[in-house]
């Protein structure tokens, strides 16, 4: 096997693998005269917005994949969240190009190329897609443990230690998880390898399956979740808006009886009473008790 800083090869018998990390113009137009490839196809993989997809070429098969990214956070969209890995196979040649370093090929190349486990070009994809699929799995079971966090915090009352923008990056980071198995279900269903691989390709369907199920099932308890906060929001907002209205029902007429004896008028013959103080607060204590009342009697308190 040789290796360089970006590039390494390894070859058998029957199967060539050059993964290439970050190249140069000049080292994909070699690439694109060694094996028949379109310059502009090899250029273009390189874009990071790319996603996952699958076309027939003359020569070659190509793949484009894209591996989560553990150190994304808060992610706002599928290029922040994950790189790009481009796959170009045919019979006899792997040709992998990513942009930034992906432990799962030297992974691969340890456990099941070194050992001779697998040789060929179909198994070599196989155990790509595995793998790919694989990094989402643990962004997956948090997904899922923040969700059950965040819905006991709701239902127990503890509202003020969420935000809104918790739980939009948590929908955020579940609609995007779910976009990338979607569109690489699609890919991963139309690839086929040899017999002795059957196996292996079913564990990735497998696989793809399961997370597909959890992030379907993450994403609709996110936005489940986002309607019972804000219900729940609105609803305390509600009580406050009764409490203060009720408040301001008591006070109304008694604030309006004391506007009334607070006016400077000569002429205004209850001033004069000797028992008027005490009558005004009398009658005072008469209405709120009528207006407590008829709060109790329509069940309002």
């Amino acid at each position: 096997m040789k290796k360089t800083i970006n590039h390494s090869t390894w070859s058998s018998e029957k199967t060539t693998w050059i993964d290439i990390t970050d190249p140069t113009h000049a080292e994909l137009k070699e690439y694109s005269k060694q094996y028949n490839l379109e310059y502009y196809s090899l250029a273009d993989c390189l874009e990071p917005a790319h996603l996952p997809k699958k076309e027939t070429l003359q020569d070659f098969t190509f793949i484009i994949l894209r591996v989560y990214d553990d150190k994304a956070k808060n992610p706002s969209s599928i290029q922040e969240m994950s790189h790009k890995i481009a796959i170009y196979y045919n019979d006899k040649v792997v040709l992998t190009i990513h942009r930034v370093h992906a432990a799962i090929i030297e992974e691969i190349r340890a456990k099941y190329l070194e050992t001779g486990v697998i040789s060929e070009p179909s198994e070599i994809v196989t155990k790509i897609m595995y793998y790919t699929i694989k990094s989402y799995e643990a962004n997956a079971i948090s997904l899922s443990e923040k969700i059950d966090r965040m819905e006991k915090l709701v239902f127990v009352g503890r509202q003020t230690r969420i935000t809104l923008e918790h739980l939009y990056y948590l929908k955020n980071t579940c609609r995007l998880n779910r976009r990338i198995i979607s569109l690489s279900k699609e890919v991963i269903l139309q690839h086929t390898t040899t017999e002795k691989d059957a196996g292996a390709l079913q564990d990735v369907k497998d696989l793809l399956q399961k997370l597909s199920l959890s992030f379907d099932e993450t994403h609709d308890d996110a936005a489940n979740l986002s309607t019972i906060y804000l219900s729940i929001v609105s609803l305390k907002t509600n009580d406050v808006m009764k409490l203060l209205t009720i408040f301001s029902v008591f006070f109304m007429p008694l604030t309006f009886i004391a506007g009334i004896y607070g006016m400077n008028f000569d002429v205004m013959p209850e001033l004069r009473w000797k028992l008027g103080y005490p009558l005004i607060l009398i009658v005072m204590s008469l209405i709120s008790f009528v207006i407590f009342w008829w709060f109790k009697r329509k069940k309002i308190l």
